[in-house]
């Protein structure tokens, strides 16, 4: 068995670091140097996008989750760490969206809903040294008018849905 620091491994799947621990950064880095099955998120969360073009995600926090694993981890997982960063409940329209490694917010935003945007995901673990991906959480209006779609009545935000443009990025 791999020697851990305290309070990484094996007593929890994951680990909390605060953006204002570098320290522990270069631990991690270090823990992942011969462990390719090991990602981290940079989790943005209690605060909202803005509109495009220039999209940013303003007024919210940075929590990163270590040692997660990348053919363990799914999109329940994420609703499982949620809880986590401090909030006391799961809003029903909570949402999550990851953006892809050399991508931006206005282009490179993906929605993580299912095992298939899992895959894609965990896709980029590894390629050209990629270990940390950033995931953004929302929680977003239901009854907005913009952005519905019109043939369900369903909203829609607007972010890039098919992958093919990014993969070519790498």
């Amino acid at each position: 068995m791999t020697n851990f620091p305290d309070g990484f491994y094996p007593r929890a799947r994951f680990k909390l670091r605060s953006v204002n621990d570098p320290g522990q950064a270069k631990v991690v880095e270090a823990l992942y140097a011969d462990r390719p099955e090991y990602f981290s998120l940079k989790v943005y969360h209690g605060g909202y996008f803005t509109g495009m073009p220039g999209r940013t995600y303003d007024y919210g926090s940075i929590t990163f989750v270590d040692f997660l694993k990348v053919h363990e981890f799914t999109v329940s997982e994420m609703y499982l760490i949620y809880p986590e960063f401090g909030y006391g409940f799961i809003p029903r329209n909570l949402r999550f969206y990851f953006k892809h490694p050399v991508g931006d917010l206005d282009t490179g935003l993906f929605p993580l809903r299912n095992s298939e945007d899992v895959t894609l995901l965990t896709s980029y673990i590894g390629v050209n040294g990629v270990r940390e991906i950033e995931l953004y959480v929302v929680t977003e209006e239901l009854n907005e008018d913009k952005g519905k779609d019109v043939k369900t009545g369903t909203w829609r935000p607007h972010v890039r849905e098919n992958a093919s443009v990014c993969r070519r990025l790498f």
